[in-house]
């Protein structure tokens, strides 16, 4: 679960901007804030980005935290609260951090990773590889709307994905898993996508496959059509909050509750 900052909302400073390719911008952060800002010392955390003008927030992962600095890479899509700043981002901007959390739970006992997702997923597949990619057999299946939005991925054994109109168009991450071969011996799968790609990709691995709890993680980072799901959510009363706490205190590793918790949604058109 998310949570917030314990000494509440840390600010930061934008010190650095640079356009990495057609889909992403890689932001670095300082100032008083980051200089007390502990790393979770997980490849995926993430950190909520409070933007200029803006009550609510977006989630982003830290792809990289050094003393006094975070680095952040953003999506751009127009629309989006942290893609439209992205976009026209100057130094000297000021945002806050307000929550943080993390979804990575690669088991001790694996002997290699399988790391699958669109390219929201792209910064913490980055740093997964980064961090572990030297010490185990690492496999990276990303899909992407621009193919010059691939990157340098040292160490790992990495296919891409062009879908052209990504966002629109749906999402092909579940094409990509089934296509892949997962070595013998336990390891761990890893996925972070849109959320009705990612439900379909859980039901493979969970069902289909029958991996055995703890070797998978699953996480919807964001929704295709978002508009129309909350219209939805608020046409039907679904208090989501509510059902996924439910599926928390029925019990079971986070999978099984990520797995019954969509299997609600479903059953509610969403």
């Amino acid at each position: 679960m998310a949570t917030e900052l314990e000494n509440g909302p840390v600010p930061v400073v934008t010190e650095a901007v640079e356009r990495l390719s057609p889909s992403l911008v890689r932001v670095t952060f300082g100032g008083p804030g980051p200089a007390s800002f502990a790393s979770l010392g997980v490849p995926d955390e993430a950190v909520v980005l409070r933007f200029p003008g803006s009550e609510g927030g977006r989630w982003y992962t830290v792809r990289r935290c050094e003393p006094g600095r975070l680095t952040v890479d953003i999506v751009l899509h127009p629309g989006g609260i942290g893609g439209e700043w992205a976009a026209r981002a100057r130094i000297g901007d000021r945002l806050e951090i307000t929550h943080r959390n993390s979804w990575f739970r690669r088991p001790a006992e694996a002997g290699w990773q399988l790391l699958l997702g669109d390219v929201t997923a792209l910064p913490a597949i980055g740093r997964i590889v980064e961090e572990s990619a030297d010490r185990l057999p690492t496999t990276v299946l990303v899909e992407v709307p621009h193919r010059e939005d691939a990157q340098e991925l040292p160490g790992a054994q990495v296919r891409w994905m062009h879908t052209a109109g990504l966002g629109h168009a749906p999402s092909r991450i579940a094409e990509l898993v089934r296509g892949a071969r997962l070595p013998p011996g336990p390891g761990y799968v890893y996925v972070a996508g849109e959320a009705s790609a990612t439900r379909a990709v859980r039901r493979y691995l969970r069902q289909e496959l029958g991996l055995p709890a703890g070797s998978y993680g699953v996480v919807g980072y964001w929704r295709a059509e978002s508009e129309k799901w909350f219209a939805r959510v608020a046409e039907t009363g679904t208090d989501t909050a509510a059902i996924y706490a439910e599926e928390l205190d029925a019990g079971g590793d986070l999978e099984d509750v990520r797995a019954r918790y969509e299997e609600r949604l479903a059953t509610l058109g969403l």
